[in-house]
């Protein structure tokens, strides 16, 4: 499988094909037992692990939920409002909160939110880290929540906002990632 830099490639298939061990591998979560992953002829395995993971940006379907305000949800590692407010918009999820809002109900001035909210939150994680510096956009079947529409928006939303990175969109439905440059 080869993944041009700075295209998008939608992975599509069955429950059990192998989709998130390979979305694991390029984040370097664990390194393969047989054959290598290269980038840019390098293998994975020969690049400095934390250098790789500032590139590399991942929402998986069983994405991280910060008991803290929106800010920090979407930005864990700081960024600026102007990039949170941008990367909230593109995820469709500009009008959940206050930026300041802690996202856990046991807070004084806390909210809940709804699964496919908290999805939009995830994406918008990974949106600020592009903004941030991420070349590497991998979504991992992070829109499950949501409907087949939802789904479908967001994945062209996504694939908007990062068109100058290399976007990998993990889903089981091939429906949703059509407009994606490459299909497998």
């Amino acid at each position: 499988l080869e993944i041009p830099a700075g295209s998008s490639m939608a992975i599509v298939g069955v429950n059990g094909a192998g989709k998130t061990t390979l979305a694991k591998l390029l984040c370097r979560l664990y390194d393969p037992q047989d054959g290598a992953i290269e980038i840019d002829g390098v293998d994975l395995r020969n690049l400095d692990v934390d250098a790789w993971r500032q590139r590399v940006t991942a929402v998986f379907q069983d994405y991280v939920k910060f008991e803290l305000p929106l800010r920090t949800n979407v930005a864990p590692l700081g960024a600026t409002d102007d990039v949170i407010h941008t990367a909230l918009a593109q995820a469709g999820a500009d009008q959940l909160a206050d930026l300041d809002t802690p996202l856990a109900k046991g807070y004084d001035g806390g909210i809940d939110l709804s699964g496919g909210q908290w999805q939009r939150v995830a994406l918008a994680r990974a949106l600020a880290a592009v903004a941030n510096g991420a070349r590497v956009v991998l979504l991992d079947e992070p829109t499950a929540q949501l409907d087949v529409r939802g789904e479908a928006e967001i994945f062209e939303r996504v694939l908007a906002a990062t068109q100058h990175c290399t976007t990998i969109l993990i889903s089981h439905r091939f429906s949703t990632v059509k407009q994606a440059d490459r299909i497998c």
